[in-house]
């Protein structure tokens, strides 16, 4: 059984029968990326003080990748009948996000009230925040899920395993 999460995940999972572990949980990497997806993701910030507005305006394209972190604990339980098995994952996650190409930024002064290094760097790091939000709120962690899933299931198919998933909680 724990060759079919080594031929697609590159781990082997803990393997329990019944109370007992078979096999403990190894893994070659930390995580494994199963969907990306590029979004456009933009960003305003103003401030208003004594009358006076600056504004910051960003958009980027980002590449955001989900996958499994495999340093989270998971685990096959054989049976309970003979060719059957349960695996219990850790939900897909958001593991990059990655910019794509140059940001479209535009800044306005007020009279007084300057935008000043600080407000930019600010705004780049909520934009990049924004676009993780964006990732974790998409259809892109289900994707993860069906895709995985699905070659999972197939592989334990060709072994003659009939293998269910349970997605543990986040």
């Amino acid at each position: 059984m724990a060759e079919v999460f080594v031929d697609l995940l590159h781990v082997r999972p803990e393997v329990r029968e019944g109370t007992k572990v078979v096999w403990g949980q190894t893994s070659a990497r930390s995580e494994v990326i199963i969907a990306a997806k590029k979004i456009e993701v933009g960003y305003d910030w103003e401030h208003r003080w004594l009358g006076s507005q600056k504004v910051i305006r960003l958009t980027q394209t980002y590449e955001v990748k989900a996958g499994f972190n495999l340093g989270k604990p998971f685990w096959v339980e054989m049976g309970p009948g003979q060719g059957e098995a349960t695996a219990h994952l850790p939900a897909p996650e958001i593991l990059a996000t990655s910019p794509v190409g140059d940001v479209s930024y535009r800044d306005e002064d007020g009279w007084w009230n300057k935008v000043t290094d600080e407000d930019r760097s600010k705004a780049l790091t909520a934009l990049a925040g924004e676009a993780r939000r964006q990732g974790e709120k998409g259809p892109l962690l289900e994707e993860a899920k069906e895709v995985a899933g699905s070659r999972l299931v197939d592989l334990a198919r060709a072994k003659k395993i009939r293998l269910q998933l349970d997605y543990l909680k986040p």
